[in-house]
């Protein structure tokens, strides 16, 4: 029997009773037990008020996701995330499979997703697909930026394989765990000397005021230097109205955003900033961060990533790791990422085809 793939109806609450609430809990469910399977236990849990947060749309994208049933049996899902300010040619897609289905059925799973996600994609004119897979630090399918690779033989790089997909960019995640930094203060001691004409200043929820601006700036330096490989990003713009809708959308579901700058003594101006996202899980997530680049060789971004983890470390006692992820040619932060102890557990593909409207 063919995969029926349907889109998910959001309930109100995780805890609604009926068809809506039944099939958000499934989704929800299965999401938890496939990352487990491709991170590592407890590396990307959420709760099911922080997994119904995140699927509401922010105003600038737009969200769906679809389930697909064989035999009355969830084998997948499939998330579609569509910008609406820019870049509104792309489409972000992302499956996931049930853990334990021989490749044969992943395989069929998969492609049953995928075409789906495309043609609700396509519907909405969009022309530049973009996926994911698992990947590594190589393999016989190299990225386009000679940085990672993938393996052919794995059900859903084949699906993609198949459709004219490339390999653009490889992603490193990593993990930091703060029991095996003792030395953290000393450390911090140690960045702090070594930027002498910045400080940090540090907060944990929505940016104060005064700050608001000077963070609207680096969110657009960040998309402006995030290194994409072959895939193209637009440049953004920030204001006042942007960083409140996301700050809301992301601190959804009980979650706290901490965040920290770094600020030029000389001038008053931001130069950085460092975000973490603390939620129900033992794992928190590192988010966001950049460093202007008339500011870099100073130390800045291992200084704000200190920082932050003292902060985590006083005020979060219960979070003892923390999960990023880096683009495998973005040495540079890398090597932060290593000098403040994070360690590799698996990598990330992003593949994208570009077709006609």
């Amino acid at each position: 029997m063919s995969t029926v793939v349907t889109e998910l109806a959001l309930p109100d609450a995780p805890g609604e009773p009926g068809p809506r609430g039944d099939r958000f809990r499934e989704f929800h469910e299965h999401i938890e037990r496939a990352n487990a399977a491709r991170f590592g236990p407890g590396v990307a849990v959420r709760s099911p008020e922080e997994r119904l947060s995140s699927l509401q749309p922010p105003a600038n994208e737009r969200r769906q996701a679809f389930v697909g049933h064989r035999d009355g049996r969830l084998v997948g899902t499939v998330q579609l995330f569509t910008p609406q300010l820019e870049a509104t040619d792309v489409a972000e897609i992302v499956i996931s499979t049930e853990p334990g289905l021989d490749a044969g059925e992943a395989k069929a799973a998969i492609e049953a997703l995928l075409d789906h996600a495309e043609s609700v994609a396509v519907a909405q004119g969009r022309t530049d697909l973009r996926g994911d897979s698992d990947a590594a630090a190589s393999g016989p399918v190299v990225a386009a930026t000679g940085y990672g690779g993938a393996d052919p033989a794995d059900p859903e790089v084949a699906a993609l394989l198949e459709r004219g997909y490339s390999l653009e960019q490889v992603y490193r995640i990593s993990v930091l765990d703060l029991r095996a930094l003792p030395d953290l203060d000393e450390r911090l001691a140690a960045a702090r000397a070594g930027a002498p004409g910045y400080e940090v200043v540090a907060w944990s929820g929505f940016t104060p005021e005064p700050y608001r601006a000077g963070v609207c700036r680096l969110k657009e330096g960040m998309a402006a230097d995030a290194p994409g490989g072959g895939v193209l990003f637009e440049p953004e713009v920030w204001d006042d109205a942007r960083l409140t809708d996301f700050e809301t959308q992301v601190s959804g579901g009980g979650k706290t955003i901490r965040t920290v700058v770094a600020v030029e003594r000389a001038t008053g101006e931001l130069v950085g900033f460092s975000s973490l996202f603390v939620g129900s899980a033992v794992v928190v997530n590192q988010h966001d961060t950049v460093v202007l680049a008339g500011h870099r060789g100073h130390g800045l971004g291992l200084l704000m990533k200190l920082v932050n983890l003292v902060e985590l470390r006083e005020h979060h006692p219960r979070h003892t790791r923390v999960v990023t992820w880096n683009a495998e040619e973005n040495r540079p932060m890398l090597a932060v990422n290593e000098a403040t102890g994070f360690n590799p557990i698996v990598h990330d593909g992003v593949w994208q085809r570009r077709v006609t409207p």
